[in-house]
């Protein structure tokens, strides 16, 4: 998966910098002292540093599937998540060709919130999630960089961290019969601790110009608490335990200007327009 990765990012790069591979290297390399001492072209490095699950994104229920043949419904657990950590950094002669490179791949890696589903290779391909990804976020700097690099036994220098999210299957299904009788709907009072803990909040984000199409793949970020979701293909998010008051949804959807958005938690919807 991560080899399928890298030569996406290689393709998205090539493509979107844009770069000429016969005159500018795209490396995957760790970036040590022996490695930069054999440099003989201009490269942009993408170290892959650190693998994580990303627990804001974490599901909790479980997703149901209908079969009227076999009247059963399978019960399946939603994919984990997986945030991959890239170190970004480009080499040459120059200072002024290393920031003037940096600053070309930064616009791109910016303007692809989520990645372009023609530059996918592999097993990408068969994501059951739109990627998403973010760049240059202070949350997901290495704790000490100085440290990093004095690991890598090489000097400190600007640099870049892009972070793709990527889906991992539980393959686990339990298949049960339909229940095909009236339910029995039962009224209990509301446990109040569960609003203290905070509030569930189910929206969706639609293209402004045709409210009828949902934008799957966005990136819906609650600036208040750091936390952010993806959309799936009908468009929908889904936030745990937000805090009651006012709120700020930031939206990047692809081929989208940002937009933000004023909230207040509890509210009668969170439909948002891109």
């Amino acid at each position: 998966m991560f080899t399928n990765l890298d030569q996406t990012l290689q393709r998205l790069l090539v493509r979107s910098v844009p770069l000429d591979p016969a005159e500018i290297d795209i490396s995957f390399d760790t970036p040590d002292r022996d490695w930069s001492g054999r440099l003989s072209r201009p490269t942009v490095n993408l170290f892959l540093f650190r693998v994580q699950e990303n627990r804001l994104l974490r599901p909790t229920g479980w997703d149901v599937r209908h079969n009227g043949q076999t009247r059963s419904a399978e019960r399946m657990k939603p994919p984990l998540r997986f945030d991959a950590t890239y170190h970004v950094t480009t080499w040459a002669r120059s200072w002024e060709d290393q920031h003037r490179l940096l600053w070309r791949v930064l616009v791109a890696l910016a303007r692809h919130p989520v990645l372009p589903t023609d530059v996918l290779v592999g097993e990408l391909k068969d994501q059951p999630l739109p990627i998403s990804a973010l760049v240059a976020q202070p949350e997901h700097q290495p704790i000490n960089v100085s440290d990093l690099w004095s690991a890598l036994d090489n000097r400190v220098r600007p640099a870049l961290t892009y972070v793709i999210t990527l889906a991992l299957a539980q393959q686990q299904v339990f298949t049960s019969p339909l229940v095909l009788h009236a339910p029995r709907i039962a009224l209990a009072q509301l446990d109040r601790a569960g609003v203290e803990d905070g509030f569930a909040i189910r929206g969706r984000v639609r293209d402004r110009e045709d409210a009828t199409r949902a934008m799957s793949g966005a990136v819906v970020l609650l600036a208040d608490t750091g936390q952010r979701a993806t959309t799936d293909a009908e468009g929908r998010f889904q936030f745990d335990g937000a805090p009651r008051g006012r709120a700020t949804f930031v939206v990047r959807a692809a081929d989208r200007s940002e937009t933000i958005w004023p909230a207040a938690i509890p509210s009668a919807s969170y439909d948002l327009t891109v």
